[in-house]
C-alpha cells in the first residue's frame, strides 16, 4: 500500500495530476487505433484528465461536422444524403448567444485544421457538412474567428458553391495562425475580389502568420492580396515572372519554394539583375526545382541574401562530377563571404548512365563542402558516390552539429561495392553526436568486431549515437552469402541504442523502364537479399531496445 499525502491521495495520484505526464499518456492514446473513443471516454470518466483529454481530442480535426454537432439539438440536423448515401449535417437555424457557449469550449481548443475533399472513410465517419452551414455560421459570429486558438490552417476548395466557400474561408482564418497552406481552384471575377477583400482585411489581424502557401490558377487580383499578406514563406509554381519579381523585392520573405522551367528563369533572372541587389534580401531558406544545375548556379547567384542557411536543390538532369564541383565549390566560396550553409539537399530527378563514368561522385567532389559548418547533407545526384573511411572521418571532424547524413542512399543500384566500412561509421559516432539519420551503402562484414563480441564486451567500445530516436539507412548495399547477421545486428544495435529502423533499397525498385538499355540484374529484385535485411531490421531493433534498457539501469 502506497504511503497517503496528508489529504489523503497516494503518490500515483499526484504523479497523474503533473500536466507534462497527463499530456504524454493522451498523446500515446491518440496514437492507438482506437485512440479517440478512448481519449473522449477518459475525458467523460476521469476528472483529472477532463481537460487534458479534451485538448488532445479536439487539436486536430478534419471536418467542422464535429464542431456543429455541439449545438443543441434544435438548431442542426442530420439526414441520409440521396446521392452517395453519407449522412448530412445542415443548420436548420441561426444560433443564438446561448447555444454558442458549448461550441466555443470546444472551438477554442482546435489548433490544427486539415478540410478539402474528405475521403469516403471519413465522411462515413463523421458525415459532411451541406447547404449553407458556413454562411450560416459566418453570419452569426460576425467579425469573431470561430477557431481562435487555430494554429495550422490546409484548406483544399472543393467549391461546391463559392459563397459557401468564400464564407468557409471567412471562418477559418483566426489572428493566431502561424501556418496557412491553401489550394483553390477558379473563381469568378467577384467572388475573386471578395476573397482578394478578405485577405486585405485579414491582413490587418494576422500578426502571427509566418509561413503562407497559396496554390491557384493565375488571377492577378488574389495574388497581389496574398504577395501583400506580409508572409515570411511562399510556394511559386508555374507563377508569372512579374509576380515573382516583385515578390523578391520582399524583405519579409524568409521561405520560399520555387518551380520553373528554363524560358521562365531567363526572364526572372533579367529582372533580378535590374534590382541592384535586392533580389531576395531576407530569405533563409530556398528550394529550388529546376532543369539543369548550370540554371541552379544563376538562380543561386542572383539571390543576395547574406541569411540563407538552407538550399533544397532539385535539377532533372544529372551533373557530371567535375560540374558538380565547380558547383559546390562556388557555392561554398559564395556563402562563406556573406553567411554559411548549415542545410543542403541536393537531388537529380534522373539517374546517370550505369556506363558512364563522369557522373561518379569521388571525395574530391564533396572536398569543399567539409569548410561549412553542416547540419544536413542529404546528395542524391543520380549516380554513385565513391568515397571512403578516410573521408567519413574528415567529414565528422567537419562536421560536429550534424543531424542528417544521406550519401547516395537511392534506390537504384551500381556494379561498384562501397567502400566504406562498418568500422568507418564510428568516427561519426565518436565526432556527431546529434546524429540522428545516417544513410549511406556500406560494407556489412562485422568479422572485425568477431572477437570482442565473443569475448563479451561491446562490439564498439562503448561508442554510439546515443539513445534518441535514430535511423539508418543502407541504400543498395548487399549481404554476401554466409555472413553472419546476428553479429551484424549486434554490432550495429550497439552502434545506434536508439534505433528505431534499418531502411534498404531491396524491394522497393518499382516499374521498371522498358526503354533503359541498362535494365539487368540489378534491378531484379533479390528476394533473399531482402529478406536477410527485413531479418536484420528486427534483430537489431530489438536488440537496440534492449541496450536502451541497459543504460537507462545504468544511468
Amino acid at each position: 500500500m502506497e504511503p497517503a499525502q496528508d489529504d489523503g491521495t497516494s503518490a500515483v495520484t499526484r504523479c497523474l495530476r503533473v500536466p507534462e505526464l497527463q499530456h504524454i499518456i493522451c498523446d500515446m492514446i491518440r496514437s492507438y487505433l482506437d485512440g479517440l473513443p478512448t481519449l473522449a471516454a477518459l475525458a467523460c470518466t476521469a476528472r483529472v484528465f477532463s481537460e487534458v483529454a479534451l485538448d488532445t481530442l479536439w487539436n486536430t480535426q478534419s471536418s467542422l461536422v464535429p464542431l456543429i454537432k455541439c449545438f443543441p439539438a434544435n438548431v442542426w440536423e442530420e439526414t441520409q444524403d440521396d446521392d452517395d448515401g453519407f449522412r448530412a449535417v445542415t443548420l436548420k437555424a441561426e444560433p443564438n448567444v446561448d447555444d454558442w457557449t458549448r461550441v466555443k469550449l470546444y472551438a477554442s481548443r482546435i489548433r490544427v485544421i486539415h478540410l478539402g475533399a474528405p475521403p469516403p472513410g471519413l465522411l462515413r465517419y463523421t458525415g459532411k457538412m451541406m447547404g449553407d452551414a458556413a454562411i450560416v455560421l459566418r453570419k452569426s459570429l460576425g467579425s469573431f474567428p470561430l477557431l481562435p486558438n487555430l494554429q495550422l490552417l490546409k484548406w483544399g476548395q472543393v467549391l461546391v458553391n463559392e459563397a459557401q466557400d468564400l464564407a468557409l474561408l471567412q471562418l477559418l482564418l483566426s489572428p493566431s495562425l502561424s501556418l496557412v497552406d491553401v489550394v483553390m481552384k477558379e473563381w469568378s471575377n467577384e467572388s475573386a475580389q471578395a476573397v482578394a477583400f478578405t485577405l486585405s482585411e485579414y491582413r490587418k489581424s494576422a500578426t502571427q502568420l509566418r509561413s503562407v502557401t497559396f496554390s491557384l490558377p493565375p488571377c492577378a487580383t488574389i495574388e497581389a492580396a496574398v504577395r501583400d499578406l506580409g508572409y515570411h514563406q511562399q510556394s511559386l509554381h508555374n507563377m508569372p515572372p512579374e509576380f515573382v519579381a516583385h515578390l523578391s523585392e520582399s524583405h519579409s520573405l524568409q521561405r520560399v519554394s520555387i518551380k520553373v522551367d528554363r524560358e521562365t528563369t531567363i526572364q526572372i533572372l533579367e529582372k533580378a539583375r535590374a534590382t541592384n541587389g535586392s533580389f531576395f534580401p531576407s530569405l533563409r531558406h530556398i528550394s529550388l526545382h529546376i532543369e539543369t544545375l548550370k540554371l541552379c548556379e544563376e538562380w543561386l547567384e542572383a539571390v543576395r541574401s547574406p541569411m540563407l542557411d538552407s538550399l533544397a536543390l532539385v535539377i532533372d538532369e544529372p551533373a557530371p562530377a567535375t560540374a558538380l564541383q565547380s558547383f559546390f565549390e562556388g557555392l561554398v566560396q559564395r556563402r562563406l563571404h556573406s553567411g554559411s550553409v548549415h542545410k543542403l539537399r541536393f537531388v537529380s530527378t534522373k539517374a546517370a548512365s550505369r556506363m558512364s563514368t563522369k557522373h561518379h561522385i569521388t571525395p574530391t567532389t564533396l572536398e569543399s563542402l567539409l569548410q561549412l559548418d553542416l547540419t544536413t547533407l542529404q546528395l542524391e545526384p543520380g549516380a554513385p558516390i565513391d568515397v571512403d573511411n578516410a573521408f567519413i572521418e574528415r567529414a565528422a571532424c567537419a562536421w560536429p552539429n550534424l543531424r542528417t547524413l544521406e550519401l547516395g542512399a537511392e534506390l537504384r543500384r551500381y556494379n561498384a561495392s562501397p567502400r566504406v566500412t562498418l568500422e568507418g561509421l564510428l568516427p561519426l559516432a565518436e565526432h556527431c553526436i546529434n546524429l540522428t539519420a545516417l544513410a549511406l551503402p556500406f560494407m556489412t562484414d562485422a568479422s572485425a568486431f568477431r572477437e570482442r563480441f565473443d569475448a563479451g564486451k561491446r562490439p564498439v567500445k562503448g561508442l554510439s549515437f546515443g539513445c534518441g530516436p535514430f535511423v539508418l539507412g543502407v541504400g543498395g548495399a548487399t549481404i554476401n552469402a554466409g555472413s553472419d547477421t546476428f553479429l551484424f545486428s549486434a554490432v550495429v544495435s550497439d552502434l545506434c541504442p536508439g534505433l528505431r529502423s534499418v531502411q534498404t533499397a531491396w524491394g522497393r525498385a518499382g516499374k521498371i523502364e522498358r526503354g533503359d538499355l541498362s535494365v539487368g540484374d540489378l534491378d531484379r529484385e533479390d528476394r533473399t537479399i531482402e529478406d536477410k535485411w527485413r531479418q536484420i531490421d528486427r534483430f537489431a531493433s530489438e536488440m537496440a531496445r534492449v541496450r536502451r534498457q541497459e543504460r537507462m539501469w545504468v544511468e
